[in-house]
């Protein structure tokens, strides 16, 4: 018996097609877990953290009412991002000041400022002595400035100094309720000196935002360093 048999590849056309069409859609769905999911997840930390700047600012205002005696006490709600946390340390900025008359030191004092800090993976945001400070890896900026004004028409400096003497940390997000009162109205921080005539003013501030303490002093008080060691203002 002679029987005629047919060859035919369509079938195995069939599923190579079908086998293209799903890989090139595995790797379609490989492509946007590797590519975009981090940058969403970036651009979602980026959201936050600017979130929490601005919530800084408020701070920085609440802060300085009560500071001023403008307000007895003051409590702030601050939002703060996944992956990050939330401290403050009465001993992380120390503002140093030194009269010379003369030549001669006239006064020297320090003092230790203390910081509400929030860090996470896009960088961190400080409030020191007022000022809100923000560090990424290529440096620290200052988005307010604290209260201290150069009066060169009448030769005088004014500081408004504001402490912090509390410490606190929490990781996570959420939201945090921060109280601020000051107990001892009036309190002088420094032993404040008589008035000096033709004096020289010397600041140093050591802080983790340094270079952003170093360009506000350089435009508020036109002021000069000699190479400062890092952390510090020189």
């Amino acid at each position: 018996m002679n029987k005629n048999f047919f060859q035919s590849e369509r079938a195995v056309s069939e599923v190579i097609g079908y086998s293209l069409v799903f890989g090139i859609v595995v790797i379609a769905i490989g492509l946007i877990y590797v590519a975009g999911v981090p940058a969403l997840q970036s651009s979602k930390d980026t959201t936050q953290f600017k979130s929490v700047e601005q919530g800084f600012l408020i701070l920085r205002t609440d802060l300085l009412k009560v500071a001023l005696d403008q307000s007895p006490v003051r409590t702030t709600k601050l939002g703060t991002a996944e992956g990050g946390s939330l401290s403050s340390d009465p001993s992380a900025c120390k503002l140093s000041l030194k009269v010379f008359e003369s030549g001669t030191e006239c006064f020297n004092d320090t003092i230790e400022l203390g910081n509400i800090e929030f860090a996470s993976r896009i960088g961190s945001v400080s409030c020191e002595n007022g000022a809100v400070l923000t560090k990424y890896s290529s440096g620290s900026i200052m988005t307010s400035k604290p209260r201290m004004f150069n009066s060169t028409d009448q030769g005088n400096i004014l500081f408004s100094l504001v402490k912090i003497n509390d410490s606190f940390s929490s990781v996570g997000g959420g939201v945090a309720r921060i109280t601020i009162s000051n107990p001892r109205f009036n309190e002088s921080i420094f032993s404040t000196p008589e008035v000096y005539r033709n004096g020289t003013l010397k600041i140093k501030v050591d802080s983790e935002y340094a270079d952003a303490w170093e360009r506000f002093l350089e435009d508020e008080f036109d002021a000069a360093f000699d190479n400062p060691a890092d952390g510090t203002t020189g």
